[in-house]
C-alpha cells in the first residue's frame, strides 16, 4: 500500500512538471513561420522566416533552398528569372542580387555548406559584421564562393 501511495504521489508531481516543461520549451522555439517547401538538394524543410532560405523563380516554378549553397545547385543550368533571400534584419524577402551576405561570424546558422546571413543593405551587413565578425560578400561573390565550396566537396 505504501508503494502504491508513493507511486501515485510521484505521478501527481511529475505530470504537471512535464506539462509545464513542454510549455516552457514551446516558448523557447524560434518562430520560423509556416513550412513553404523542401530543399531539393539536401531535403531540409524550408520555412518562411528561416534566416538562410532562398526562393528561386525558374520559368513559372518556385524552388526553395535552405541556403545559398544549395541554391547554386538548384540554379545551375536553369533560366533563373528571380532570386530572393530573407533579410536578417526584417525577415522579409528581398532581391538577392541587391543583397549583401555575411559568412564566418560568431553567430552561425546551422548550414552544412555555407553558413550565411543576408541583408538588404551593405550598411546592415557592415553593422552586423562589426558586432559579430565575419566577411561581407556581394551576391556574385557569395555565389562564386558557394560554387567553389560545392566543387571542392564533390572531389572528396
Amino acid at each position: 500500500m505504501k508503494n502504491k501511495i508513493f507511486a501515485i504521489s510521484i505521478l501527481i508531481f511529475l505530470i504537471p512538471l512535464v506539462a509545464l516543461g513542454q510549455s516552457a520549451l514551446d516558448y523557447l522555439k524560434p518562430d520560423f513561420g509556416r513550412k513553404i517547401g523542401v530543399c531539393s538538394v539536401c531535403n531540409m524543410d524550408v520555412f518562411e522566416k528561416m534566416m538562410t532560405s532562398v526562393e528561386i523563380l525558374v520559368d513559372d516554378t518556385v524552388y526553395h533552398a535552405c541556403g545559398i549553397g544549395c541554391a547554386t545547385a538548384i540554379m545551375e543550368g536553369k533560366n533563373v528569372k528571380d532570386v530572393k533571400v530573407v533579410d536578417f534584419k526584417t525577415f522579409k524577402l528581398v532581391d538577392a542580387k541587391k543583397a549583401w551576405f555575411v559568412t564566418g561570424s560568431v553567430i552561425s546558422p546551422a548550414r552544412a555548406m555555407l553558413p550565411e546571413f543576408s541583408f538588404s543593405s551593405k550598411e546592415d551587413a557592415e553593422s552586423f559584421s562589426k558586432l559579430y565578425g565575419g566577411h561581407i560578400f556581394s551576391y556574385q561573390e557569395i555565389i562564386d564562393l558557394a560554387k567553389k565550396i560545392r566543387k571542392e566537396r564533390e572531389k572528396k
